[in-house]
């Protein structure tokens, strides 16, 4: 029998210092309350921490990995074992992941993911970066062994092919784009609240008879009241402090970009896409060209403004942990529009997205679609015109404008059409987004017809993939003619069944 590998020995301190972390701020809390309350007995609670200590040490023992000829098994558990058998054909990703201090001890974490389940096969803790890259070398060669359908092949040639190289400037416009700050700043204001500072600040803008919500009945009053200076100053005071908020919000989402994905490089290996990208924890993502699933080209305002666009893909295969699978979804995180074209055809070579006929849907969705916006319209303005005074009647003809506007604006920019070996579909008109299904990938077809689709001849068609998440921009198109519904289901349900579907 091959013999069994063990993790690295340090793996007992990453998995004491995992539980540590939780413990950490009850722990403190503890030593500093115990002491000025006169507890000293609380302390000794902190002994609760050998147990787990001696867990690290247990699941180090218990660990095991060994290389047979057409799978990896993995042995865990003390009390109770696990052992799971996992074919090298089925390994859709080989993540790895490394902080500041796993790159000092020379170690990796490596998550082993299948097509099955939320969750990876085996998360390792770490192991040592020369028994990661010799698994990386055993599974992939066991792996090209497997035959793929046509359009899932690479080029045969095992040498690295740069595809998508980001500099700092790029990373610094695609946190501008993404403004990701938004979060930071709302634990921090929420922590600037809890202690008292954010009442400080209102004191010195608004006057110390200003708190909480006071200080937009205070703003209002001086804004239409007699005291026009003190009026002036108080709007000057606010829009300041608003745009330096905006302005923070952007700087943090810059700051994050540039750490999250510094270094950010896409190259191709055979059939497989290498992600390697991250300033203090470095993440090297595998995303194997015959597991994606679908691709998405997302373009916000932002990205019209610099030319840019984002592309994201969906894989067959667990999510598990932020570090790999998630960010295993940015395929180019900002790309030039003008390569937008040109990179796809590197990623997908049978796959073009350009030169696209679109087609619209049906010439009545507009009138299906205003009535939707109208109502959350009304929705939003009742309340305030329940008050009856002038400027509520305003808002309303304000919100109602915007509903036309917007109904209208999101029917002219939704789209379809499908090629001889994909369905694509496009929608929003202030952030776009155009994904693709291609036939070998799809699951299933559904068509969907309401009470109101049926009363004005409509119907709707989604499609599924393996991998697709609630959140993702999927291939659901609405408002079709049912005739042009059914004849499309038809279709992709011929081809979907003809086409042997490819993990």
């Amino acid at each position: 029998m091959p013999s069994e590998r063990r993790l690295h020995p340090v793996s007992i301190l990453f998995g004491l210092g995992g539980q540590l972390r939780q413990f950490a701020l009850p722990g403190l809390l503890v030593l500093v309350t115990a002491g000025s309350a006169g507890l000293d007995w609380q302390v000794w609670l902190l002994l609760l921490l050998v147990p787990y200590a001696l867990v690290s040490v247990g699941r180090y023992v218990a660990f095991r990995y060994r290389y047979e000829a057409n799978e990896m098994v993995i042995r865990s558990g003390l009390v109770f074992r696990n052992e799971r058998h996992v074919p090298y054909a089925r390994i859709q990703n080989l993540d790895a992941v490394q902080n500041v201090l796993h790159r000092l001890l020379g170690v990796v974490v490596v998550r082993v993911e299948t097509g099955g389940g939320q969750e990876p096969e085996a998360t390792m803790s770490v192991l040592p970066m020369a028994a990661f890259e010799e698994m990386r070398r055993r599974v992939f060669e066991q792996r090209a062994s497997v035959p793929v359908a046509a359009e899932d092949q690479a080029p045969s040639t095992d040498s690295v092919q740069p595809l998508l190289h980001l500099p700092p400037r790029e990373l610094m416009l695609f946190g501008l784009i993404q403004n990701r700050g938004v979060v930071v700043i709302a634990a921090a204001f929420g922590l600037l609240w809890e202690l008292g500072l954010m009442e400080r600040l209102s004191d010195r803008l608004f006057g110390e008879q200003a708190r909480g919500r006071g200080v937009v009945r205070d703003f209002v009053a001086a804004l239409f009241g007699g005291d026009g200076g003190l009026a002036v100053r108080h709007v000057a005071l606010t829009l300041a402090a608003f745009a330096a908020l905006l302005l923070l919000v952007r700087l943090f989402s810059v700051g994050w970009a540039l750490v999250r994905l510094y270094g950010f490089r896409l190259t191709r290996t055979g059939e497989d896409l290498r992600a390697d990208f991250g300033l203090f924890t470095r993440v090297v993502a595998t995303i194997p060209v015959r597991r994606i699933q679908t691709l998405t080209v997302q373009e916000g305002p932002l990205h019209r403004l610099f030319r840019r666009v984002s592309v994201r893909v969906e894989t067959a295969g667990g999510t598990g942990g932020e570090d790999g699978a998630s960010q295993r979804e940015w395929l180019a995180p900002i790309v030039r529009r003008e390569r937008l074209h040109e990179f796809v055809r590197e990623v997908l070579p049978d796959l073009a997205i350009d030169g696209i006929t679109w087609r619209p849907v049906h010439p009545r969705a507009f009138r299906r679609a205003v009535k939707e916006w109208v109502a959350v319209a009304v929705a939003l303005a009742l309340p305030f015109v329940a008050l009856l005074r002038w400027w509520d009647l305003v808002l309303l003809v304000v919100l109602l404008a915007w509903a036309f506007v917007a109904a209208r604006a999101h029917v002219a920019h939704l789209g379809w059409t499908s090629t001889d070996g994909a369905v694509l579909f496009r929608s929003g008109w202030l952030w776009r987004q155009i994904s693709v299904a291609r036939f070998t990938k799809i699951q299933a077809v559904v068509l969907r017809e309401s009470p109101f689709d049926r009363r004005a001849a409509m119907a709707r068609l989604a499609v599924d993939t393996a991998g697709a998440g609630h959140a993702s921009h999927r291939v659901a198109i609405p408002y079709l003619p049912r005739e042009t519904a059914r004849d499309l289901h038809d279709r992709l349900a011929t081809e979907a069944a003809r086409t042997a579907f490819r993990w």
